[in-house]
């Protein structure tokens, strides 16, 4: 299917995590109408056949007759990866790429850039070098100035709801309705 390589990626999907929506950067150059960049709406990609799928893979996983304890505590990775795996699959439908192993659209390669942390500080001329190092041999530069200029508009939606999450969190805390416990601050070991 599609493999992970971030730097030669035919496809990039920009992830912001506490949005309904995100951007696919479809630079193939196999692609009938040239490169494009599409927002689009995660409600598009988690349908019903989306979860049709996913509740018919993991009924196939705790099923198998030899399955053993061991491999009951495995249970979560796997159905991360069935998740994975389908919502890439929904993803590439939703683009309209034909996955039949006779088509030339079944040899691209996906990266995926998640949208948190530090590089939702990034200013307007560091996004802009990003994206020029990733895309501007592949795109045109009027396509580079509209994914800049939506990235920046999704980066600064997704800063919003990272706040708002922090403040319903903290207000969890202190009303005593967010459970047991909340993590202030977690050492990741970096």
């Amino acid at each position: 299917m599609f493999d992970s390589d971030r730097q030669n990626a035919d496809i990039t999907l920009c992830i912001f995590p506490h949005l309904r929506e995100f951007i696919a950067v479809d630079a193939r150059e196999t692609r009938a109408n040239g490169p494009t960049v599409l927002t689009l709406s995660i409600s598009n990609i988690l349908g019903e056949d989306f979860y049709s799928s996913i509740e018919r893979d993991f009924s196939k996983m705790i099923r198998r007759k030899d399955i053993g304890f061991l491999e009951l505590m495995g249970i979560p990775q796997q159905v991360e990866a069935v998740v994975r795996s389908n919502s890439l699959q929904r993803i590439i439908a939703e683009l309209g790429i034909d996955m039949t192993s006779d088509s030339h659209d079944a040899n691209g390669t996906v990266g995926v850039l998640f949208f948190a942390g530090s590089l939702l500080e990034f200013e307007n001329s560091q996004l802009s070098e990003a994206t020029s190092e990733l895309f501007g041999k592949k795109l045109p530069l009027e396509m580079l100035d509209q994914l800049n200029e939506q990235l920046t508009e999704l980066m600064g939606k997704e800063r919003h709801a990272l706040q708002r999450a922090t403040r319903q969190d903290l207000s969890g805390l202190i009303s005593g309705t967010s459970g047991a416990y909340v993590t202030l601050w977690e050492n990741s070991g970096n």
